[in-house]
């Protein structure tokens, strides 16, 4: 799916990439078995093509990384030593224990690598300025089990946003099918997020949260998202791998 998405961006003559996350990674319950699927591989790609990369739970995970972020929750030291079964129970539902996750390939190196990803990024792009995080502040990485939902579990993004003039933030790890946007000026007691279906949207001047579709992820819609600065639309475009 990676080389797709470069042959995408390269017909589309994308100016820059970023990755947000989860470059490693591969629970066994929402994937099918491919053969091919490497995640050395992956890292390799991505090292080799993309300016940004930001670190996703999975990552952290395959690095035996702790997140800076886990609302509370005190990871013991013996977290990544504990099998499966003895982490989901120790978590008590609060983080990611990570039980249906496959053996990767990763080297030495792969893992050095995955340990010096920043949580998240700050990018300016044609006067405006971007956050890149795998998911939304404060948890920057998704290693927590909290689902941004409603609008008050928002306000701490749009204080960093406003702290930090950004315009707009951008994630993924949701797996949502469609972009999925939330505007600061929306009424307190909406949803936080609201889909927008279509494949070419206008992001307009507004401060706001975008959750992006991933590029796989089990059986649900995936994309590759283009941002055209000069414009102001971003598109998803589709590509399937056989």
């Amino acid at each position: 799916m990676l080389e797709a998405v470069l042959k995408l961006a390269d017909v589309n003559r994308c100016d820059e990439l970023a990755c947000l996350g989860d470059i490693a990674g591969y629970d066994r319950r929402f994937y099918n078995y491919h053969f091919r699927r490497s995640a050395s591989q992956c890292i390799s790609i991505i090292r080799s093509n993309c300016r940004w990369v930001v670190a996703g739970n999975h990552d952290l995970f395959a690095a035996g990384r702790f997140p800076g972020y886990s609302n509370g929750y005190k990871y013991p030291e013996s977290w990544f030593q504990m099998a499966p079964l003895e982490r989901r129970d120790a978590s008590q539902g609060l983080v990611w224990s990570f039980e249906g996750e496959d053996p990767n390939d990763l080297e030495e190196d792969d893992i050095a690598y995955l340990n010096t990803i920043p949580e998240y990024s700050i990018v300016p792009a044609n006067g405006v300025r971007l956050l890149l995080s795998h998911y939304v502040c404060p948890d920057f990485t998704g290693s927590t089990t909290v689902h941004v939902t409603k609008q008050h579990h928002i306000r701490g993004l749009w204080k960093f946003m406003t702290d930090n003039d950004l315009t707009f933030s951008l994630s993924g790890h949701s797996h949502k099918p469609f972009a999925y946007f939330s505007h600061r000026e929306t009424l307190p007691f909406l949803k936080a997020f609201h889909p927008v279906p279509g494949d070419s949207i206008y992001l307009g001047n507004e401060m706001a949260m975008i959750l992006l579709p991933p590029v796989t992820g089990g059986n649900g819609r995936t994309s590759f998202s283009m941002i055209d600065m000069e414009t102001g639309m971003l598109h998803l475009m589709h590509e399937k791998v056989t």
